[in-house]
């Protein structure tokens, strides 16, 4: 890739160079033909007159015009004081051909800072995945019209510094219909690393919940969990309770 990147690199910078060497002799040679152009109307008119052309311009002297008979009679503008008008005459304008060999020049220069500005821009590093959290207990227990569910959860020494940490509960019924969710911060503002804290979060209907589960989420974001306990499950079914259903 960074091969192709240098050949196509010294590609622009040549063909830059070229471009801008071929359009700086062809503006020489429109501007030399402009004033060649020029100095030939001045000497044309200079020797009609009677006037000699200057002997440092380029243009040969023309024979002088020969004498007529009725001098012709040379317009005014009106309203001048001048004798003489300028004589227009066809010329070749210069600017539009000079702004196109600019923006030309601007454009490839900017290509060449881009493709530099690629090049150098170091490649995206791979993004590694948060370290879990451990879940270190969980037990429950009814409150009432409640489910009170208990835990421990830590933060492994390898782990990175957690703040608004919460734990998610999401319970269901015996036939595996969802009833609800819940979310409950932590008591503590951030889990550092290699620290632990326990957690409570209460559910309603407790009588109806069969079984739930536990997770954790870092504001809105959820947080990967390992289960740390001996029955490594993060699911627990609640046990049968008086006048409730198992």
């Amino acid at each position: 890739m960074r091969e192709t990147m240098d050949i196509a690199l010294v590609s622009v910078t040549a063909i830059s160079l070229i471009m801008a060497f071929a359009m700086g002799i062809v503006a020489w040679r429109v501007i030399r033909e402009e004033r060649r152009r020029s100095d030939a109307r001045v000497a044309s008119l200079l020797t009609q007159f009677g006037r000699p052309p200057d002997p440092r311009s380029d243009v040969a002297p023309q024979p002088p015009a020969l004498p007529r008979a009725v001098p012709p009679s040379l317009p005014t503008e009106p309203g001048s004081g001048r004798l003489f008008a300028a004589v227009a005459g066809p010329s070749v304008s210069i600017r539009p051909f000079l702004a196109t060999i600019a923006g030309v020049g601007i454009i490839l220069a900017v290509a060449t800072v881009a493709m530099l500005s690629g090049r150098d821009t170091p490649s995206p590093e791979p993004i590694e995945p948060a370290t879990p959290v451990e879940l270190l207990s969980l037990a429950h227990a009814k409150q009432g019209e409640y489910l009170a569910i208990t835990g421990a959860v830590r933060n492994p020494t390898d782990g990175v510094n957690r703040g608004r940490l919460s734990v998610m509960a999401t319970v269901f019924d015996r036939d595996g219909t969802l009833i609800g969710t819940g979310q409950m911060p932590l008591p503590v503002p951030a889990l550092t690393p290699g620290s632990e804290t326990p957690f409570t979060i209460s559910m309603p209907e407790a009588d109806r919940i069969n079984r739930y589960r536990i997770s954790f989420a870092q504001d809105q974001t959820r947080v990967p969990h390992i289960d740390r306990r001996e029955t490594a499950n993060a699911t627990a079914t609640p046990p049968p309770v008086a006048g409730g259903q198992p």
